[in-house]
C-alpha cells in the first residue's frame, strides 16, 4: 500500500518550497509585519547635517508585510490541498 502518489509528492514539495520563498523573500524585504507603499529615505547632505537640517522623502517603495505573507501562505495551502483531493485516486463509491 503506498503512501502518496508520485503526483501528490511533487505538488507537496512545488508548495513547500512556494512557501519556503515566499518566507525567505519576506525575510529579504525586511521581516515587516504591515506592508509598505511607501517609505521614508533620509536625503540629507553633509552640509545640512552640519547645519541641523533634516532633508528626508517619501519613496514609492513596496515592501512585503507579514499581512500579505500569511495570506499567500494561506493560498498555497489551499491550492495545495485542493489539488490533493481532485488527484486522489480511490473514492468511496468508486
Amino acid at each position: 500500500m503506498q503512501f502518496m502518489s508520485s503526483y501528490k509528492k511533487i505538488v507537496f514539495l512545488i508548495s513547500f518550497s512556494l512557501i519556503f520563498l515566499t518566507i525567505i523573500f519576506w525575510i529579504y524585504q525586511g521581516a515587516e509585519i504591515f506592508t509598505k507603499t511607501k517609505v521614508l529615505v533620509d536625503n540629507t547632505s553633509e552640509l545640512d547635517k552640519e547645519l541641523g537640517i533634516k532633508n528626508e522623502i517619501w519613496v514609492d517603495k513596496f515592501v512585503l508585510g507579514l499581512d500579505y505573507t500569511i495570506g499567500i501562505i494561506i493560498l498555497i495551502m489551499i491550492l495545495t490541498f485542493l489539488t490533493n483531493y481532485l488527484l486522489k485516486t480511490k473514492r468511496k463509491g468508486s
